[in-house]
């Protein structure tokens, strides 16, 4: 969705083709041509920097963003849109910088990358409303709704869908009413809050089919689960008849069809069938789906509709098909891991590479001017920016906990006391309180289901958890910062034990680094203290006695008596109430 201001058509001097009007050309081919309109925004670009507007270069690099993405090119489009955001915000093109943002967050959405597609949407808001504009407030919300529902935060999500159709009111636009009140029934059903789902979905209806009929197949398709959970099967397949109608009649006028539309409501038409006892009627339906589902890559979809094949093969003795739709369901769930991974790396390299060049380009500029002295001191700028950057990614990370960002800065404090109460080196008692801030950086790399899952995690997704000490080696690491050096190894090593039995490489004893097991000790203690998602904050007495029960196996013994002589002295009355039948 683009909110970027509109801008009289005009031709250049010479009667050639302005920036505008290859925009405009580009979008009135994009439907047809996505190769023509692809060409005349690239030379609407080469045009904005040959004539140094940054604005209208920023506008096209935007465009070419959201052509790949039509295209299905979401890497390439989440890298130009980067860049369209990074230039639009140099420049102060309010407006591009919002559609970019609003464009990285439906490529994160896409990858499942949930969490990061929040940010990137509520950014885009935030920065909408600095301008003054109303138009597209509702369209904004809209979109963060979606992702507080993949969230599984439906009161949230409910609450910004009402806020978006209060943004609509008064901007005559009843089309995004429909579309919000049709998401909103969804987040209803899902809620098994039926009555309120068909309210809901009604109103969606009367309106689309006069300002939004595209959506009209979805939202009878939709209306069509509702009532089938409200086991009012005849209304059900009236609105199912009803939806295919409509997709028949767009089918015989040669109207494009929406692959969403068309998924919606062959899955639809399966639940009426299983309600119906007519199981192989709705393996055929969700077959269908899957197919239609997996050309258009809707990988929500797909996982939902493999889950459904699964249980109904299953319920009916089809063990050997029920188990493929399983293990295609597993390896789906894998690709999008990796993908969301690969995507929060990536977003990493290129803000590294961008500052990196712009950073380079601004030393040259002081050599070349022989001013050494401001080289020297920018050069320590450089430094703290680089390390203030990962830390804000190490708190992105923890964004799960209910205290946020307070537990890579109270690691880092206690860390940093424990290595002076052990008398290390001077250095090494400088940097660790911030480089132990970065200690959890991999767990970007992390899906939000096994980050805020509330429960035990099962072996698989504890080996997945474990890979974000490799992953934060891998983020940091190859730094000149030795502050992001020395963070680069307690990323790696905090998982390691005394007597060899962490993780990733079972190191044992004064193998591991010092940084290492000195953050250990402190990250466990922060985290029993802190309450998470799945547990309760412990009291700090407790917390400590289980510190000091691995004494000599989890932790080293040194390293732990020197982190109760720092909790001693924090607290003078833990003193007498530590546990003096643990070892130590």
């Amino acid at each position: 969705m683009s909110v970027a201001s509109s801008t009289p058509v005009t031709h250049g001097p010479g009667g050639e083709p302005s920036v505008e009007v290859l925009l405009e050309q580009a979008r009135q081919v994009e439907g047809t041509d996505l190769v023509r309109a692809r060409s005349l925004v690239q030379q609407a670009r080469v045009l904005a920097r040959s004539k140094a507007d940054p604005g209208a270069e920023s506008e096209a690099l935007y465009r070419l963003a959201e052509l790949a993405y039509a295209s299905g090119l979401n890497n390439e489009s989440f890298a130009v849109a980067l860049e369209a955001r990074d230039l639009a915000h140099s420049c102060g093109a309010v407006k591009t910088e919002v559609s970019a943002l609003n464009l990285i967050a439906a490529v994160q959405y896409h990858a499942a990358s949930f969490s990061e597609a929040l940010t990137s949407s509520m950014a885009a808001l935030e920065l909408y409303r600095s301008t003054g504009e109303r138009s597209s407030e509702g369209l904004l919300l809209n979109s963060l709704a979606v992702i507080q529902h993949s969230l599984k935060d439906t009161d949230r999500a409910i609450v910004t869908y009402e806020a978006a159709l209060m943004a609509n009111k008064g901007e005559s636009r009843p089309d995004l009413d429909a579309i919000t009140l049709a998401n909103m029934a969804k987040v209803r059903a899902d809620r098994k809050e039926d009555l309120l789902a068909v309210s809901l979905g009604e109103s969606a209806l009367v309106l689309a089919k006069d300002h939004a009929p595209e959506f009209t197949p979805e939202i009878l398709a939709r209306l069509a689960l509702a009532y089938v959970s409200l086991s009012a099967l005849d209304r059900a397949a009236a609105a199912l008849d009803e939806a295919d109608g409509v997709l028949r009649d767009r089918t015989a006028r040669r109207v494009a069809l929406s692959p969403g539309s068309v998924v919606t409501v062959r899955i639809a038409r399966g639940e009426l069938y299983v309600a119906q006892h007519l199981r192989d009627h709705a393996l055929r339906e969700w077959a269908d789906a899957l197919e239609l589902a997996g050309q258009a890559n809707m990988t929500e979809v797909t996982l939902s509709l493999r889950e459904k094949l699964a249980a109904l093969n299953r319920e009916m003795g089809r063990f050997e098909a029920a188990l493929q739709h399983q293990e295609a369901r597993y390896a789906l769930s894998e690709e999008l891991f990796n993908r969301g991974t690969d995507l929060r790396v990536k977003t990493l390299q290129i803000q590294h590479e961008t500052e990196h060049a712009r950073l380079q380009a601004e030393v040259l500029r002081l050599r070349t001017s022989e001013l050494d002295q401001l080289v020297a001191l920018r050069t320590a700028d450089i430094e703290a920016f680089q390390v203030e950057s990962f830390q804000r990614v190490a708190v992105m990370a923890e964004y799960y906990n209910t205290d946020t960002s307070m537990h890579p800065v109270r690691c880092g404090e206690l860390a940093g006391q424990i290595a002076e109460e052990l008398g290390a080196d001077l250095e090494l008692c400088r940097l660790l309180p911030f480089a132990a801030r970065m200690h959890d950086i991999g767990k970007v790399g992390v899906p939000d289901s096994i980050l805020m899952k509330p429960g035990p995690l099962t072996v698989a997704e504890y080996d997945v958890m474990k890979g974000h000490t490799l992953l934060g080696h891998e983020i940091l690491h190859g730094s000149t910062s030795p502050v992001v050096q020395l963070a680069s190894e307690v990323a790696l090593t905090h998982h390691e034990r005394w007597d060899g039995s962490g993780y990733p490489r079972g190191m044992r004893g004064t193998d591991i680094p010092l940084s290492g097991r000195i953050v250990s000790v402190a990250d466990v203690y922060d985290a029993l203290v802190s309450e998470r998602v799945y547990k309760q904050a412990w009291p700090s007495v407790d917390a400590l006695n289980y510190v000091i029960a691995g004494r000599g196996t989890q932790f080293e013994p040194r390293v732990v008596d020197a982190f109760i002589r720092v909790m001693v002295r924090r607290d003078p009355t833990l003193a007498t109430r530590i546990d003096r039948s643990r070892p130590g």
